[in-house]
């Protein structure tokens, strides 16, 4: 029998709506896993292969994925069907591609393994906690939304009371680097309840979790305690964490 999957979502005001008891919910985002933990959880279910030849075979095949899909194959697993598309315009029939106007990219559209366990999902919805939420960011410098960071350059993070208000002493816009400390960002350009420009502090080349504490809360109101929002999606500063080089090979045997 399948293991049963409960997934908790908080419940928010629908703002764009002025019907009572309108909401949306947004899924509890409580982790991220990588091919670490995935080898981990197959050998918990059993397997006889050790656990780093476990993540060096599921490395090996997300660099053949990404491979293939470059070439313009379109590749199916058990998560998704993935291509690469290409954004922009093109001028003319005969137009080359520019670096500057065009970008290539890749779909994803759900697979039916993904579609079914979904379908079985048990869904626990909670009241949210009225604070600060995070939708976005979008790095400034090179207009990448959700992924890489400038150093020391601006961002524009955007949600619903993130504007960074409050007499304690912990509020701020924070970047915590994988296993470091929090770095506070040093200038808040434009602080507003669904907006923020904040200059990044000097981060060195790693993955962060982006953080806003703030007292701040719906209608220009102060709470009484700081409330914190971690956004779920990692975040990069220079090259973007992938696998290692030959020497990070583990042998098989």
């Amino acid at each position: 029998m399948a293991e049963k999957i409960i997934l908790t979502a908080d419940l928010y005001d629908n703002a764009v709506t002025e019907r009572k008891g309108d909401y949306t919910a947004k899924p509890r985002i409580t982790g991220t896993v990588r091919n670490k933990q995935i080898a981990e959880r197959i050998l918990a279910r059993g397997s006889e292969l050790r656990l780093d030849t476990i993540e060096y075979i599921l490395g090996m095949g997300d660099q053949e994925k990404v491979t293939a899909i470059a070439e313009g194959k379109s590749v199916v697993d058990g998560v998704g069907q993935y291509m690469a598309t290409i954004t922009g315009p093109f001028e003319g029939e005969k137009a080359a591609f520019d670096p500057a106007k065009n970008k290539l990219t890749a779909s994803y559209v759900p697979a039916k393994l993904l579609r079914d366990t979904l379908k079985n999902v048990e869904i626990d919805t909670r009241p949210a906690v009225t604070g600060p939420v995070i939708n976005s960011i979008i790095d400034s410098t090179t207009g990448e939304m959700n992924t890489q960071l400038t150093s020391a350059a601006p961002v524009v993070i955007s949600g619903s009371n993130i504007k960074v208000a409050g007499d304690d002493a912990g509020i701020g816009v924070f970047f915590t680097k994988a296993g470091g400390t929090a770095q506070k960002s040093p200038l808040l350009v434009h602080n507003n309840p669904s907006e923020l420009t904040v200059m990044l502090p000097a981060l060195e080349d790693g993955e962060y979790t982006l953080s806003i504490v703030t007292q701040s809360a719906a209608g220009n109101k102060l709470v009484k305690e700081p409330r914190t929002y971690t956004f779920p999606v990692l975040l990069y500063v220079g090259e973007k964490p992938g696998g290692g080089g030959e020497d990070d090979r583990p042998v098989i045997e």
